[in-house]
């Protein structure tokens, strides 16, 4: 028999780059006593950690919609993170609900556009909030969704190998109704994650399953804080695009170099190292702003995130394009040296030879 839902709740995130970089410590001066920073409380896990600066979050107010023909009080949070990202996160909380109606609130909330665009009024109350918090504000057209299905007790109470087997947990993280195949349960259900009998964390790339009877928000908070790096990169990979772009039409626009294109070629070279050490220390802070220190559980549920959202290919990718412009670089520095020292050695002729005429006349 399948177990109702006693207590949960479905958290939508709507995540998006707002900013160069957030001033973390002049959000919580603004917002003063209702900010908390993000830190993981379990002792067992939390030495696994080390944040260079965790992300600030707070509470915007309670909101009441009507979902899938019932009434729900929508508690509204909003993280803000050092390297520009905002994410809007919607919390319903549900109670005394079996799966059947569970999944159904969970397939009203996919593509709903009243619930995009409550996330979209809601980043504006957070922006004009923030203010002067936001360094470099420029809203881009980058954002990542993600949903996760928070279960924190069941009725009757249930071990998850028992829940397991009455319930294909697959349906609800794909949005299914129909009965899925044996291989596609297997896919979706291979990055399963379970400390004690009674908890578990299953990944997929939309959305993901957490059962914590504790109630403690870490997980969720550690796979928000995957997709915010995974946003991030995204964005400086489209600039990194950019800069290219801009560097090699520069580069056609001023032709071969010469003698008398040196002082445009240093300034070019200027721009581009520039350009190189600005995305440079940017990756680096997004690189750097959680380190793993220990294999324990919360550890390997984040690497998991990470190697599903491709957050590493992206930074390899990122890092390569970066070495292309380093190279450009090089070579336009080589240029420059070689026309001054050309420069210089005719510059030394000419003087050899007035010297010449000068001695005969």
């Amino acid at each position: 028999m399948i177990p109702a839902i006693k207590k949960a709740k479905i958290l939508t995130y709507r995540l998006y780059d707002a900013a160069f970089e957030i001033d973390l410590s002049k959000v919580e001066e603004k917002i003063k006593k209702e900010t908390k920073r993000f830190r993981i409380k379990r002792k067992p896990f939390s030495k696994a950690f080390e944040f260079t600066n965790p992300p600030v979050s707070f509470q915007l107010q309670t909101l009441e919609k009507e979902l899938n023909g019932k009434r729900f009080n929508i508690n509204i949070h909003v993280r803000a993170y050092d390297y520009g990202v905002l994410s809007i996160i919607l919390e319903i909380p549900v109670f005394d609900m079996d799966f059947r109606d569970f999944e159904r609130l969970a397939f009203a909330l996919q593509n709903n556009d009243e619930i995009e665009d409550e996330c979209r009024n809601q980043l504006r109350q957070a922006i004009e909030i923030l203010g002067d918090s936001l360094i470099g504000y420029n809203l881009s057209l980058f954002e990542e969704d993600y949903t996760i299905f928070f279960i924190e007790s069941l009725d009757p109470e249930t071990s998850i190998e028992e829940l397991f087997q009455h319930y294909d947990m697959a349906k609800l993280l794909l949005y299914e109704d129909k009965p899925l195949s044996e291989k596609v349960r297997d896919e979706i259900t291979a990055l399963t994650f379970s400390y004690y009998k009674n908890d578990c964390t299953v990944l997929s790339w939309d959305s993901a399953l957490v059962i914590e009877p504790s109630g403690e928000p870490e997980i969720a908070d550690i796979l928000e804080f995957a997709h915010a790096q995974l946003l991030e990169l995204r964005y400086y990979d489209h600039i990194v695009d950019k800069e290219l772009v801009s560097l090699y039409d520069s580069i056609s626009a001023k032709g071969t170099p010469s003698f008398w294109k040196i002082r445009k070629y240093e300034t070019l070279a200027a721009k581009v190292m520039r350009t190189i050490t600005e995305l440079t220390d940017i990756t680096e802070k997004i690189d750097n702003s959680l380190k793993v220190t220990e294999d324990v559980h919360y550890a390997k549920i984040y690497m998991a995130a990470l190697r599903l959202f491709r957050v590493k290919e992206w930074d390899a990718v990122i890092r390569r394009k970066l070495d292309i412009a380093t190279r450009v670089y090089d070579m336009l520095y080589r240029d420059i040296a070689t026309k001054r020292t050309e420069l210089l050695e005719l510059t030394i002729v000419i003087l050899i030879v007035i010297e010449i005429i000068l001695f005969i006349f």
